[in-house]
């Protein structure tokens, strides 16, 4: 089987820097996700984001992405949810130089389904 015809799980990673994906073989290979240094506990230098994705091929460490803050298999759908907020204000003034207010606000809101890449 070709390198082209090999299936692929498509990650997204979020780092420090932003998001990317990676795609890894199907087959054989794998990824964890945990603390830089897993025997650091609470309290430790764990505790301030330091976790890293790491890419394995069977036995063999193919890579390692520090400041990791998230990894998610794009073929698992997530949806976010969206709020919207409309609204008016509006004020008058009496004769005595009195201000009175009034507000409107409506607020909806949505669960709107991610794109994988």
């Amino acid at each position: 089987m070709s390198a082209e015809q090999r299936e692929v799980v498509k990650y997204l990673v979020t780092d420090t820097k932003g998001e990317f994906v990676i795609e890894i073989p199907k087959q054989g290979w794998k990824v964890t996700f945990a603390n830089v240094n897993p025997a650091v506990r609470e309290g430790g230098y764990a505790d301030r984001g330091a976790h890293c994705l790491r890419v394995w091929e069977g036995q063999a460490l193919r890579a390692v992405f520090g400041s990791v803050t998230g990894v998610r298999d794009l073929s698992i759908p997530l949806a976010r949810k969206v709020e919207r907020q409309t609204g008016s204000s509006a004020w008058t003034m009496d004769s005595a130089g009195n201000f009175e207010s009034t507000r409107k606000v409506d607020v909806d809101s949505e669960f709107v389904l991610e794109a994988g890449a």
